[in-house]
């Protein structure tokens, strides 16, 4: 399996979810975590 990078070629490290409201609803968007801090949503 390889490593996937962000634009800072810090490596991912795990998939979070991200709680949104959106029309009154509560969702779970799927985000990226990787090793700098930074966030990458996953477009689905």
């Amino acid at each position: 399996m390889s490593t996937r990078y962000n634009h800072k070629n810090s490596p991912l490290i795990k998939v979070v979810y991200s709680q949104i409201k959106i029309n009154g609803k509560i969702e779970l968007v799927p985000m990226e975590l990787y090793a700098d801090g930074s966030l990458k949503r996953i477009l689905v």
